[in-house]
């Protein structure tokens, strides 16, 4: 029985995490008139803190972001992660998102919630340039946003809502280390942070070969790290 005890109360513990495990449902949505798949994690808890949104990058999906989206969910945020509907329409984009953020704030138990927009790549771009349309914005995270032609300018410069942006150094696939730029206009920039030796892939929590061949080997420990500031930052901004 005493031998026994220890392996009980181990079932009891890996009971206990599975139980922890935020349900995911994957939803078909029209935004802004586009038909998407929308990755929708919910934590235990009825009364969520808050709603994220992730959007990825170019040409990438939404299973890019499934890590950051279940912590997110574990601290008891809605998370949702779009399939965005278009490749380079930035504002079409945008659209989406902020159509995303309207129609779960009609769900019971978000529509006072506050709101966090999450960006990698382009999809960074695409988020920032929402962030306008968003109500209740708490803060909002660019991971290596680029910006092409200074389309972020302005709505850097409008956004109230605190700003955080984790970059890569200069390179290629962030189109010149733009990330920076963009940190530069943010009227509101709570932190800005240089992840040393980071690929523009470190920024996908989940990528693979196909970024990797492109844009420079991804490393685990980093994209840990990055996750991590993107939730101690979520959490700072969206308190319980």
């Amino acid at each position: 029985m005493v031998l026994l005890r220890p392996f009980v109360l181990a079932l009891c513990a890996l009971a206990a995490v599975a139980v922890a495990v935020p349900a995911v449902q994957t939803r078909t949505m029209t935004l802004d008139d586009w038909s998407v798949e929308v990755d929708v994690y919910r934590p235990d808890d009825a009364a969520p803190r808050g709603l994220a949104v992730i959007a990825h990058g170019f040409t990438r999906s939404r299973g890019r972001h499934a890590v950051l989206a279940r912590r997110l969910a574990e601290e008891g945020l809605v998370v949702a992660v779009p399939d965005l509907p278009h490749w380079t329409w930035h504002e079409g984009n945008a659209a989406a998102i902020a159509t995303l953020v309207k129609a779960l704030a009609a769900e019971p138990g978000l529509g006072d919630a506050p709101v966090v927009l999450i960006g990698a790549s382009a999809g960074g771009l695409a988020s920032l340039l929402a962030a306008e349309q968003v109500p209740r914005l708490a803060l909002w995270v660019g991971l290596d946003p680029v910006d092409t032609f200074g389309a972020a300018r302005e709505a850097a410069r409008k956004l109230q809502a605190p700003g955080v942006v984790l970059r890569a150094p200069s390179g290629p696939c962030n189109v010149g280390g733009s990330a920076h730029r963009i940190a530069g206009w943010l009227a509101n920039r709570r932190a800005e942070l240089r992840i040393d030796d980071a690929s523009h892939c470190d920024f996908e929590d989940t990528t693979n070969w196909r970024c990797e061949s492109i844009c420079g080997p991804a490393d685990a420990a980093r994209q840990a790290r990055i996750v991590d500031e993107v939730v101690k930052a979520v959490l700072e901004a969206v308190p319980q």
